[in-house]
């Protein structure tokens, strides 16, 4: 999935200003890192935030940016790191606890998410990005009822709980409740038409209950925002392949492929659309594809009874 720096950079210094106060540190060096890291230089933006830190250890803002910046490329040890330092000085600011807890879940490890909440106490209970991390957490450990509920309390907190709409969508898509599904994506980019991730999942809920136009339909604005998107091209390519235009899907999974040639998923769909073509020896080549990086990969299921059900992906 690629990661979009400039919007994650914009909704975090909102949170970061909440957090700082008057004590929002306002160095040349610092302003230098977070222009850096608002303009998507990962590599200059983490020497730049070291830096800060270097003449100036105790700087809240320079761990928080560094955490952010390796979170976004997938570093989340070193993301994790650097936010188990911002702790120290707002050791229950919600914020920095929902940076740390993504951490967690991307690294499977959904207790410590469980554990790091209980830890710092009640004051979060009125935080809505809290109790949608913790049902995220819960969703991990396939405990759906506990995720449902910490779900709908976040939504309560904050109607536009960005993230909550999908979170339940994904869950009731993964169980098999396509009318909900459809229900919890449209409510979500009625809070964002941007989404990609939730139009991508609308159509796949659509595409399951064997509506293809209304597939099609979800799909139709990302081909408009993001026509470079793996996901774009993945479901268009779904669709028509449901549709039997097997040279227009092999055109689109060629595609898919090209944006994110290590995504097992396309590499399986087109070898089926290639077969479909009797096109043999390309479609076995797709199908060793795909056995190579599916054996390679980390399987993205849940940890309790539910080992097949996927878990929710990084909304971000």
């Amino acid at each position: 999935m690629a990661k979009l720096h400039t919007v994650v950079f914009s909704l975090v210094a909102v949170s970061c200003l909440s957090i700082l106060g008057s004590a929002i540190d306002t160095s040349p060096a610092l302003r230098r890192a977070q222009g850096l890291e608002k303009d998507g230089q990962s590599k200059e933006s983490i020497s730049a935030y070291l830096a800060v830190l270097r003449s100036n250890p105790k700087c809240l803002e320079a761990d928080l940016g560094l955490g952010r910046v390796y979170y976004a490329q997938g570093e989340y040890a070193q993301a994790e790191a650097s936010f188990q330092s911002a702790l120290q000085f707002q050791s229950s600011d919600p914020a920095i606890l929902n940076w740390l807890g993504r951490c967690y879940l991307q690294e499977r490890q959904p207790q410590k998410v469980l554990d790091m909440v209980t830890h710092a106490g009640s004051n979060n209970t009125n935080s809505a990005m809290i109790h949608l991390l913790l049902g995220r957490a819960y969703d991990a450990q396939d405990r759906l009822d506990d995720a449902a509920r910490e779900l709908q309390q976040a939504l309560k907190l904050d109607a536009r709980c960005h993230g909550a709409h999908f979170a339940q969508g994904f869950m009731a898509l993964s169980t098999g409740n396509m009318a909900r599904a459809v229900e919890e994506f449209r409510q979500e980019l009625g809070l964002d038409p941007h989404e990609i991730l939730a139009a991508y999942y609308l159509a796949d809920a659509f595409e399951k209950q064997g509506d293809l136009e209304a597939a099609e339909a979800a799909l139709a604005p990302l081909g408009k925002v993001a026509a470079n998107s793996y996901l774009y091209h993945l479901g268009f390519g779904r669709v028509q392949e449901r549709k039997k235009k097997y040279p227009l899907a092999e055109e689109q999974y060629r595609e898919a492929i090209r944006l994110a040639p290590q995504e097992e998923e396309a590499h399986f769909r087109l070898a089926v659309v290639l077969r479909a073509q009797v096109k043999t020896a390309d479609a076995n080549a797709e199908f060793q594809t795909f056995s190579q990086l599916q054996s390679q990969s980390k399987c993205e299921t849940g940890q309790g009874m539910g080992r097949m059900r996927p878990r929710i992906p990084d909304f971000d």
